[in-house]
């Protein structure tokens, strides 16, 4: 039996009663944040947009988060997929290097719904599939140009699938092989020019890893390594099998992943706290910032562009999150809006940012995301903060409350405050709902 097969078998034998209880309550918690980061993201234009090209090209029994429409599980899962990374808040994973939660979430909802499954099992077909993406991006290292959402997580979302068709382990790693195929070549440049075709990335493979458990039912069969194969060769620089079952079924990658206060790439927030930190401690005019000097670790430091044109570029923006945070003091998705992106004040701090590699930081990574920021003011005076963390993170992370004010914060804008606090409660006791 090898890696996959352990894996497979894994999965076709998860319950709800298997799980730990620490387990189960942070599914809960995983659910409740992606359904707000989803509700917060389907305000955006092109999301509505979207999800009422579906309403109207696809009805069925899924309903659209937020939208008062309900269409097939597959087109659930695309644009809750897509809604779920617009806003760039949704639940990563620091050892997989990108994001499991948004390549299940979105598809064990749709197919709770499709199935009239209960709560208990939304929230194993969710373990199960988060547990797959997860450990599929720990086994694999990307090749630099390629983006981690739309790669590996199409294994989560065809876990989940192959989870609620009650397939045996032999089929399940057959859905798993022929999932593999199907991850496309998401490139991070997309990102970094605020090109949008970049947030479809994980709604899409959502979408495929369903059509990868209908297709294998219908008798189409995978390549035989093609984990390997796509995530070794083609997207991959390497692929660790051992990665597939170390520690399977008594220690939980859910357990690792980490929560995001904070509207932009995970390698801006380490900057945010510093910048929010030196704010705390002493008032900052802005117009007597001279220069700022950000130093993080080698991924983060590529974020160097001073003058996003969109949104999205601006979350993957060292030089703006930087400027516009020490400017209003947050860095929620406010700081994108568009008269944020245009503010002279704003891009005339990014210009004078600067960001370098600190090589000792880029040593410390996955486990720990540093940055120091360095405000030098126009009398010679400095002040400057290094982070080596953030909140959100294992090791410091959000509570219950903060949590739970994210949520209102992302979902009361569509649902309005009574329903979002009755969504964000019942969410909480899933376990008790028979479908």
């Amino acid at each position: 039996m090898d890696e996959l097969d352990t894996l497979a078998d894994y999965v076709s034998r998860l319950t709800y009663e298997t799980l730990p209880e620490p387990v189960i309550q942070r599914a809960k918690q995983l659910l409740r944040d992606t359904v707000g980061v989803i509700l917060g993201g389907m305000q955006e234009p092109e999301v509505t947009a979207l999800a009422r090209y579906a309403a109207r090209e696809a009805p069925g029994p899924a309903a659209l988060i937020g939208f008062r429409a309900e269409v097939t599980a597959p087109w659930a899962a695309l644009v809750h997929g897509t809604a779920g990374t617009t806003l760039e808040m949704d639940e990563g994973h620091a050892f997989a290097r990108g994001h499991a939660a948004i390549h299940a979430v979105p598809t064990a909802l749709a197919v709770a719904q499709a199935n009239g499954a209960s709560g208990r099992q939304l929230i194993a077909s969710l373990v199960a599939g988060y547990e797959v993406a997860a450990r599929a991006g720990v086994a694999t290292h990307l090749r630099g140009p390629v983006h981690p959402f739309g790669a590996w997580g199409v294994l989560g979302a065809a876990a989940v699938a192959a989870w609620f068709a009650g397939h045996h382990a032999n089929d399940v790693r057959g859905i798993l092989e022929l999932a593999a195929s199907y991850a496309i070549a998401p490139s991070f440049e997309t990102a970094y020019q605020g090109a949008t075709v970049r947030n479809t990335y994980a709604g899409l493979v959502n979408r495929l890893g369903l059509l990868a458990a209908d297709f294998y039912q219908l008798g189409f069969r995978g390549e035989r390594g093609g984990l390997e194969t796509t995530f070794g060769t083609i997207l991959g620089q390497s692929f660790d099998p051992a990665a597939l079952r170390a520690g399977l079924g008594e220690s939980y990658e859910i357990m690792r992943g980490y929560f995001k206060p904070y509207s932009g790439c995970r390698y801006t927030h380490a900057a945010i706290e510093a910048v929010l930190a030196l704010r705390e401690e002493d008032p900052v005019k802005t117009t007597s910032v001279d220069a700022i000097e950000v130093a993080t670790y080698d991924i983060a430091a590529r974020l160097r562009e001073p003058a996003p044109k969109t949104a999205l570029a601006g979350r993957f923006s060292l030089p703006f999150v930087v400027a516009a945070t020490l400017t209003e003091g947050s860095a929620g998705p406010e700081i994108f809006s568009p008269e944020m992106l245009a503010d002279p004040g704003v891009l005339s701090l990014a210009s004078r940012t600067t960001v370098v590699e600190d090589p000792n930081y880029t040593a410390m990574t996955p486990s720990r995301r540093p940055a120091r920021v360095k405000l030098i003011f126009s009398d010679g005076r400095y002040r400057e903060k290094a982070v080596y963390g953030s909140k959100g993170d294992p090791d410091q992370p959000m509570t219950a409350a903060e949590l739970e004010a994210k949520f209102t914060r992302l979902a009361t804008p569509l649902l309005g405050p009574e329903k979002a606090a009755k969504a964000w409660s019942a969410l909480g006791r899933l376990e008790d709902f028979g479908s």
